[in-house]
């Protein structure tokens, strides 16, 4: 996979949205903060000229102030590309503009301009859900000069962030209201590098306002401390993905370089004269604090840790308790309540855990509103379709689930992990496609059975290649290792508990209107296949246990419908030999193969990673993964396509 060297890497994007994003904190008129989200368009963006569209007041059109290289201009609403995008609420990307009929060439005449290439991307209102305008990019200046879904993210960020900053400014001719959407803009970057969500700034920054009055502060002080609390997390802005987003425990070393965060968020606003960022100085530095004095970064103490710091710490830390993140499930309401009733007086102030506790219902009814639902919604919105990874692992452990995929209530790929992911649906599931025999993929076959045979009305048919099959006959469903449920009949029914079918490689098997299944052979100690789940025009491939991709990525590369592609990594690399005898793969094994991969609007899903190296095989995807963006699975995500 090649990616032009002129794009910007992660860590760059994120420097240059904090760099502008303060910077329009500052700007006073409309005119200006739209110019500077101009140049930040066409920064993140590689491109020679970037246009910020608005939707006139009364919806009829389009225009524009700033445009690099066009003066101001209205335009009809469904007018050209631009009018397109906004009228569809579609993202557009054209290689060559001159082959679409909605451009208008007479503009570049006009200007002796030629325009080659261009990306366009609505913005919305997400309070609305409406179309406010639109990001427009020309002429990328990449080797390749096209865009891509590279380009397509950065800007689709930054149009997230501008359209905030565009509603406050029109709503008000004070920029205040636009100095606290950036805050909390850029309170929401620090919290996306750590994959939190922007719904965890607004629900911190409610909690803290409610705790506020509660504990005696007025409107004005109480309101200050909600548009600041954004910012308590702005630190991490600084520090390393791999330890920002590592799953498990931290080394000694790595804990003291995530504590810094505290520090560097403070360090980045006590300059500032503006009581709004001189409040998120404090909350930044404060917030991880503690009443016992045993916190950081200074081991203050008691009253010596500002107000503004002891009512985040609390907010913060009941809203990451009870939320999913990539190191954590949720925890259960009465576990954190249990926790706060210990911490009294240690971690928090005792007077603001009173407080928290008289306030319970009013601070779950914030939780409930800002629940976070829009990501995964957006995401569904986008792509269309998904597909839920009941088990994501290599092996089964104690909340590690082994590889299993829903594909619908009926439907499932493998059955490693179906009987605890699913309960009494699991009693719902009639085709199991197996990729292989081995016993991570096949042992809740049995289990599903098992707990659920009474209740079962339908065959359950065990779909695979016929070795596959052969090998659950003959050493496992056997009458030895386990009933031989092909010759039990369902209970009330003539029909037996399970059916065999065999799959021959290459061949396509409807699932239903616009859904299939097709086998592509995989490289495994055993006979194994993976398969390519199209649902319409789109698809995701699933490779299973594999060593060699060679036939993987030839197929990637020339289906163009195939729009995801799950992966395996088992083994880290220090076991690089025990994984290609077990026909397995190392992150340093899997990218090598990768870079032969042509495509860079593929989605890189990796998954069955041995739960005993989940820290170690993480940190190696991070230093291996080049220009590639993997995401690494969890039991319960989603793979969308």
């Amino acid at each position: 996979m090649q990616t032009p060297t002129s794009r910007l890497d992660a860590n760059h994007t994120l420097k240059l949205l904090f760099e502008y994003l303060t910077k329009i904190a500052s700007l006073k008129s409309f005119d200006a903060i739209i110019y500077e989200l101009a140049n930040m368009g066409r920064a993140l963006a590689s491109a020679e000229r970037c246009s910020v569209w608005v939707v006139s007041d009364d919806k009829k059109f389009l225009q524009t102030k700033v445009a690099h290289g066009i003066d101001a201009i209205s335009i009809p609403i469904n007018s050209g590309i631009v009018g397109d995008a906004v009228c569809r609420g579609k993202n557009i990307i054209l290689d060559d503009v001159y082959s679409s009929e909605k451009f208008n060439q007479n503009i570049d005449k006009e200007k002796g301009y030629t325009t080659k290439s261009m990306m366009v991307i609505p913005m919305y209102d997400n309070k609305s859900n409406e179309i406010i305008g639109a990001f427009q990019v020309m002429n990328s200046t990449s080797t390749n000069g096209i865009f891509d879904t590279h380009d397509l993210e950065y800007l689709s960020l930054a149009s997230t962030y501008a359209a905030e900053t565009i509603i406050s400014a029109k709503l008000s001719s004070e920029i205040e209201n636009t100095q606290k959407e950036v805050v909390f803009t850029m309170g929401a970057i620090g919290e996306s590098r750590s994959k939190e969500t922007g719904n965890h700034v607004k629900r911190v920054a409610e909690y803290s306002k409610l705790l506020a009055l509660a504990y005696g502060l007025d409107e004005k002080e109480a309101e200050l401390l909600k548009q600041a609390s954004p910012m308590h997390d702005i630190g991490k802005i600084a520090i390393a993905d791999s330890i920002l987003n590592k799953p498990g425990r931290f080394t000694m070393q790595e804990r003291n370089i995530m504590n810094r965060h505290a520090q560097l968020g403070y360090s980045m606003l006590q300059s500032s004269t503006r009581p709004l960022l001189r409040a998120a100085a404090i909350v930044a530095y404060e917030h991880h604090e503690k009443w016992d004095g045993s916190g950081y970064p200074r081991g203050l103490k008691e009253q010596d840790i500002h107000i503004y710091g002891r009512i985040t710490a609390i907010a913060d830390v009941f809203d990451a308790l009870g939320s999913e993140r990539v190191y954590k499930k949720a925890w259960a309401d009465e576990k954190i309540f249990t926790l706060f009733k210990q911490e009294r007086a240690k971690h928090f102030d005792p007077d603001l855990i009173d407080i928290f506790f008289n306030n319970i219902e009013k601070i779950c009814a914030i939780r409930e509103k800002f629940k976070d639902s829009y990501k995964e919604e957006a995401q569904k919105r986008e792509t269309g379709h998904k597909i839920k990874i009941l088990g994501a692992y290599g092996t089964k452990a104690k909340g590690f689930g082994t590889s299993s995929f829903l594909l619908s209530n009926s439907t499932v790929i493998d059955a490693g992990n179906l009987l605890d992911a699913l309960a009494e649906d699991s009693l719902h599931v009639e085709n199991i496609y197996l990729t292989h025999s081995h016993l991570d993929h096949i042992s809740d076959i049995a289990y599903i059975i098992d707990n659920y045979f009474s209740l079962r009305t339908k065959t359950l048919n065990i779909i695979g290649l016929p070795q596959t099959i052969e090998a659950i006959k003959k050493d496992f469903l056997n009458d030895v290792i386990w009933p031989d449920f092909s010759k039990i009949r369902l209970p009330d029914s003539d029909d037996m508990v399970i059916a065999y079918q065999e799959l021959q490689l290459g061949e396509e098997y409807t699932l239903g209107e616009k859904k299939s299944l097709q086998t592509i052979q995989t490289d495994h100690t055993v006979p194994s296949c993976g398969y390519i789940y199209k649902v319409d025009e789109s698809a995701v491939l699933i490779t299973a246990d594999t060593y060699s991709l060679e036939n993987i990525i030839q197929r990637v590369n020339h289906d163009k419908q195939i729009k995801s592609l799950v992966v395996e990594c088992s083994f880290p690399s220090e076991m690089q030999e025990l994984a290609k005898e077990s026909k397995h793969l190392t992150a340093k094994l899997l990218f090598e193969d990768l870079k032969k991969l042509q495509r860079e609007d593929i989605t890189l899903y990796i998954n069955h990673i041995k739960p005993q190296f989940l820290e170690k095989i993480i940190i190696e995807i991070e230093e291996f993964r080049g220009d590639f963006k993997p995401i690494i699975l969890k039991d319960g995500d989603f793979v969308y396509f």
